[in-house]
């Protein structure tokens, strides 16, 4: 199963990374907690993802 993408998706999840990982500098967070945070929001946006996908079958 491929997913499906798109420019002005990659630019917005780009944008969107770009300012998380400028607010944890900003405030000073360890990078270790930042690989984690980013990373569960990952999981999560796949986890929603997923479940649209299956909603439409």
């Amino acid at each position: 199963m491929g997913g499906v993408g798109t420019i002005p998706g990659v630019l917005a999840g780009v944008l969107i990374f770009g300012v998380i990982n400028y607010g944890f500098t900003f405030v000073g967070m360890t990078p270790y907690w930042q690989l984690i945070i980013k990373g569960l929001i990952i999981v999560v946006a796949v986890a929603f993802d997923i479940r649209k996908y299956l909603a439409k079958r």
